[in-house]
C-alpha cells in the first residue's frame, strides 16, 4: 500500500502523541525551555506589576553584562529612537560627499569614510552581523585606539545605512572621542578635545 509523504507525517505524529500521551508531552514540553522575544515583551506590554519586575530585572541583568549598552548614546538607544542624527556624537554626514554616501556592501561603505594610519589597532562590528536574511538596515561602528594624535587617543565612528534594492546608503553618519590626558574628556563623547 502506497502512503504519501504528507499522510506518513500526520500518521508518525499520531503514532508519537499516542505512545507520549499526555504526561509525555507534558514532560517533552518542560524539557525544552521557551525563549522570550524582546519584541513579543514591547508587543505585549500593558504596565502590569509583575512586566514591570521582570523589565527591571532584565534592566538590571543587563547593565551588569555591559554598563553602557543601554546607555543614550549607544546603538540601541540610536536606532530605537530614529533621530535626525546620531545622539551624542559629533554629526559628519555633511562631511562625507553625497557620491560617496551609496555602495553595494554596508561594511566596505563605512570603512571607506575612515581614513587610518597603517598600524592603528580598529574594531569592527556591523549590526545585524552578515548572514542575517537581508536585513534593510545596519549600524557600522569602528574604532580606532592608541591614535598618534596629541589631542585624540581613540575615536569611534558610526554609520546608519539603510538598503534600498542593491543599493546601501548612509543615511546617519557620527563620531565620538577619547582625549589624551589633560585635553579634554577621558570617556567617549561628541565633543571635541583641546
Amino acid at each position: 500500500m502506497f502512503i504519501s509523504r504528507s499522510h506518513r507525517k500526520i500518521l508518525g505524529l499520531t503514532l508519537t502523541l499516542g505512545l507520549l500521551g499526555a504526561w509525555g508531552l507534558r514532560s517533552l514540553a518542560q524539557d525544552q525551555p521557551m525563549g522570550i522575544f524582546l519584541r513579543n515583551v514591547v508587543t505585549y506590554y500593558d504596565g502590569q506589576p509583575h512586566q514591570d519586575r521582570a523589565i527591571d530585572l532584565l534592566q538590571h541583568q543587563i547593565t551588569q553584562l555591559d554598563a553602557d549598552l543601554l546607555a543614550g548614546d549607544q546603538v540601541f538607544a540610536n536606532v530605537w529612537r530614529d533621530g535626525e542624527t546620531l545622539d551624542g556624537h559629533r554629526d559628519i554626514l555633511a562631511e562625507i560627499a553625497v557620491g560617496d554616501r551609496t555602495g553595494t556592501d554596508p561594511l566596505d561603505l563605512a570603512l571607506a569614510q575612515v581614513g587610518r594610519d597603517p598600524g592603528t589597532p580598529i574594531t569592527v562590528e556591523l549590526l545585524p552581523a552578515p548572514g542575517i536574511e537581508m536585513p534593510d538596515m545596519a549600524m557600522a561602528t569602528i574604532t580606532m585606539t592608541d591614535l598618534l594624535d596629541d589631542s585624540v587617543t581613540a575615536i569611534r565612528y558610526r554609520f546608519d545605512i539603510r538598503r534600498q534594492n542593491d543599493t546601501w546608503a548612509i543615511l546617519r553618519a557620527g563620531t565620538q572621542t577619547i582625549c589624551q590626558p589633560g585635553r579634554g574628556h577621558q570617556t567617549w563623547s561628541g565633543e571635541l578635545c583641546i
